[in-house]
């Protein structure tokens, strides 16, 4: 990530998940990139400016579905169990996210 922007936003998606568990970050198994994980468990990577990569189990998804489903931030693929992506534009989708994340970090505990 080279614009200052994006690193921002990284940088407050790994606040926002600290504040939730017992989280850390370190490079991903999916590529060089960032990455967070509870315990050997990675929840979130960055694929590009803006771009995240959220584990969210189908039973968690379940869950938040009727809150996310037309959020444009948020955009499930039905072909990647478990995995959702996040399209984020500002700090501001982060917090309408906020439930969304904790969901992320319970069902991976």
């Amino acid at each position: 990530m080279t614009d200052g922007r994006e690193d921002e936003l990284w940088e407050a998606l790994v606040a926002a998940m600290l504040a939730l568990g017992p989280v850390h970050e370190r490079r991903s198994r999916y590529g060089d990139k960032p990455a967070l994980y509870l315990g050997a468990r990675e929840i979130a990577h960055c694929e590009a400016p803006g771009l995240i990569d959220l584990r969210v189990t189908r039973a968690g998804w379940s869950r938040a579905l009727g809150q996310y489903a037309d959020d444009p931030a948020v955009r499930p693929d039905p072909g990647r169990r478990d995995w959702i992506e996040l399209v984020l534009s500002s700090g501001a989708d982060l917090g309408r996210l906020a439930q969304l994340l904790a969901i992320a970090v319970a069902c991976n505990a």
